[in-house]
């Protein structure tokens, strides 16, 4: 009996745990059966372009830009600036800059960065599956804006809708059958574009997806024999106005150092005087076209990766080591333009702008001795927006950025404005170039200095050219 008891007792707690177990096992199936199958309410994230903010606050003593416009043209140049704005923004702008959000605990898969697509070719979408469900059948779409969907061969094709068109329907019974199609989903744009993108919206019952295709046609390289020597890898480049006695000191401080470099000169003297040092190439201009548009033509005959901006009387040193630069621009391929110091003085400068509305304009504020980061492995430079005028550059990236001829006498640091966000540019203490003493020439002198007018039109072409409401110098 008491064996009976106990074993009576052991199989009573087993029947009793199993039931339990039944129990709670389905208590707890019930429940997450309950929480997978419990109507879904669709949740669509906030879509569109991140977009700037609607004002910005221009700093304590910026010029306001649209006071140096004439109060009788102002309205006028004000709707034209609009309007070229509208199409400058129409230009720029790209469906990628769409802001996306992945959905949480989504079944769907798919490319979320990198899908590139050429223009005309019918291209897979990699990467498109479903994953984590069991039903009786599946059903998916995909509807992009500008390309059409199609698939390879496929079969069933009686439960595939829009194939060749924006929206495409796939049904199967089996999911393994419906990812073999995902799998040969292609995706083309049947217009010819160079830089443009596509949103694909990917669906399963209530659960969504948005990702990015863009479409480029790849580029063409254009690359640069670095030769051997220094002068197969830079060219010297200069402007000069009136001032020959220092351009023949430049010339042979240079030929100290750099026998064989090319130099371009840019001449709009009014009376040219010709130089015929070997490896000089003078560009003789129509006189007082001004300090921009002789950078423009200069940089515009260089045929080496490089080119070395000096003005006219600068003057090689033991400091000036050419290559030092190139060591650093080869080092950081993504560097476009790298600085020097000028005797001693290695000015730099930083900008922060606000884009701001359509309307008014933006907000800039320039200021100098400010730098970022420093650049990896060369503790002595450090990355800023604009440097002083002894630099080494990549020809290619400046003359997409250019020198705008309009800029006649105030001008440096407005280049640098225009190629913000398009030229990475750095600062570097360790290579320098000397300094002329300055000479008594009351003819350039004349010309020297700018009027008022001059400054005048620098922040009325800031107002219209870079949409800006203030500018501050700091």
């Amino acid at each position: 009996m008491p064996s009976f008891g106990r074993a009576g007792l052991l199989l009573s707690i087993v029947i009793f745990s199993g039931i339990g177990y039944w129990w709670l096992s389905s208590y707890y199936m019930v429940e997450v059966e309950d929480k997978i199958e419990a109507p879904m309410k669709k949740w669509s994230p906030p879509t569109g372009q991140v977009k700037p903010a609607a004002s910005c606050t221009c700093p304590a003593k910026s010029y306001d830009l649209a006071g140096s416009i004439p109060t009788a043209n102002r309205e006028d140049i004000q709707k034209r600036r609009a309007e070229e704005y509208k199409k400058h923004q129409a230009r720029t702008s790209s469906i990628l800059n769409t802001l996306l959000f992945a959905p949480s605990n989504s079944p769907l898969q798919y490319p979320i960065q990198g899908f590139t697509v050429r223009p005309l070719v019918p291209t897979l979408i990699p990467g498109l599956a479903l994953h984590r469900v069991q039903r009786s059948s599946y059903k998916v779409s995909l509807q992009v804006t500008k390309g059409v969907l199609s698939l390879g061969n496929q079969s069933g094709a009686q439960m595939i809708q829009g194939v060749g068109k924006k929206l495409l329907v796939l049904e199967k019974l089996s999911l393994e059958e419906l990812n073999k199609l995902l799998a040969k989903v292609t995706y083309t744009i049947p217009v010819y574009h160079i830089h443009t993108g596509d949103l694909v919206h990917f669906s399963f019952e209530l659960h969504e997806a948005v990702f990015p295709i863009a479409i480029r046609q790849p580029t063409v390289p254009v690359l640069f024999d670095m030769g051997t020597k220094i002068s197969d890898q830079v060219t010297v480049t200069t402007k000069t106005f009136m001032r020959y006695k220092e351009l023949k000191v430049l010339i042979r401080s240079l030929r100290q150092f750099y026998k064989d470099v090319v130099l371009i000169v840019a001449d709009d003297s009014f009376t040219p005087e010709k130089i015929t040092e070997e490896n000089v190439l003078q560009y003789i201009m129509p006189g007082g076209q001004g300090w921009f548009a002789g950078r423009t033509l200069a940089v515009s005959q260089v045929t080496t990766k490089y080119f070395l901006w000096v003005d006219d009387d600068f003057l090689f040193t033991e400091k000036t080591k050419i290559e030092d630069l190139v060591e650093v621009m080869e080092a950081t391929p993504e560097l476009d333009v790298v600085g020097g110091s000028v005797t001693g003085n290695q000015f730099y400068f930083s900008i922060a702008y606000e884009e701001c509305d359509g309307v008014t304009g933006g907000c800039m504020d320039r200021k100098s001795n400010k730098k970022f980061q420093s650049l990896p492995n060369y503790p002595q430079c450090s990355i800023v927006n604009g440097v002083v005028n002894f630099f080494l550059a990549r020809t290619d990236a400046v003359n997409r950025v250019r020198f705008d001829p309009k800029l006649k006498r105030v001008a440096h640091s407005e280049f640098f404005m225009d190629g913000l966000g398009q030229l990475m540019v750095a600062s570097c203490g360790h290579v320098s170039i000397g300094h002329q003493p300055k000479g008594a020439n009351a003819q350039y002198g004349r010309f020297r200095h700018p009027g008022k007018g001059d400054e005048q039109y620098k922040l009325q072409l800031h107002y219209y050219k870079n949409h800006l409401q203030c500018i501050h110098y700091g």
